[in-house]
């Protein structure tokens, strides 16, 4: 192996490992919401930065760094 696949092998690991914590940041930040007596106005705000974690933590995860 190379210097290279070695560095591209560590980072694509580290993407991953970054959208695995935010896939799970994200689902418990909507299930501790739905469980939590919040104020209705607020809540649809917790969701949505739920909501933007899990999307953006699925995509880390499935992504391919060329």
């Amino acid at each position: 192996m190379t210097k290279t696949t070695k560095t591209a092998e560590r980072v694509d690991i580290f993407v991953r490992l970054i959208g695995l914590i935010f896939l799970i940041l994200g689902l418990s930040i909507a299930y501790f919401t739905a469980n939590t007596p919040l104020i209705p106005q607020i809540s649809p705000i917790y969701y949505f930065i739920s909501i933007l974690f899990i999307i953006s933590g699925f995509i880390a995860l499935i992504s391919k760094l060329d």
